[in-house]
């Protein structure tokens, strides 16, 4: 996995003494890039994107503001002590894409845990009176895959987005899941399509 560094410009940040907690929020808005959200916080007299990560609709990871930095996404109980991470689109009306919660699960486990320890996991409307990330986050799915077990090994990823490119599967897969006799069909049949062309 990449986080896409944006190389985007600041003013005036503040270094975080201490990192205790993610604070996940949705964008509340169609998919957009780290750079125009950055725009928009600007545009509110912010010294740039309050968030330090950004998870487009396609699963890709923007890096917003400098990890190290204190973020403006939580207000100021919830700034000094978190990262904020945003996902791209509205959760009130839709759920977030699977790549993204994929990405999520990946960005907090296996880049900020092995940095940060285990930290907690919020969303905004945790510490402030908000409805973000929107009713239709899957929190229960993102806690379970916080808690259980190790994350697929790398061969395993890399097989699932070979077999998507070359039109075997038509979406991701979680790695660790048994294939039911009807995946295997299915496979099979896209297999015999590509084959034939």
């Amino acid at each position: 996995m990449k986080i896409i560094e944006t190389n985007l410009q600041f003013n005036g940040l503040r270094s975080r003494k201490s990192t205790r907690r993610v604070i996940v929020h949705h964008s509340a808005s169609s998919d957009v890039p780290a750079n125009e959200i950055h725009k928009w916080h600007k545009n509110r007299g912010w010294a740039g994107i309050g968030y330090h990560f950004v998870i487009r609709a396609n699963g890709q990871i923007e890096r917003g503001r400098p990890e190290f930095t204190i973020g403006a996404h939580a207000g100021k109980t919830g700034n000094p002590d978190s990262i904020g991470i945003v996902l791209t689109g509205n959760f009130e009306i839709e759920k977030p894409m699977e790549a993204q919660i994929d990405n999520l699960v990946w960005l907090i486990r296996e880049y900020l845990y092995p940095k940060y320890g285990e930290l907690e996991v919020v969303g905004h409307k945790d510490v402030m009176p908000t409805s973000c990330p929107g009713k239709k986050f899957p929190w229960a799915e993102l806690r379970r895959r916080l808690e259980v077990g190790p994350m697929p090994e790398q061969w395993k990823v890399e097989i699932i987005e070979r077999a998507k490119k070359a039109g075997l599967i038509t979406s991701d897969h979680n790695p660790d899941e048994l294939a039911s006799k009807w995946f295997v069909l299915a496979v099979a049949l896209n297999l015999l399509k590509v084959v034939g062309k």
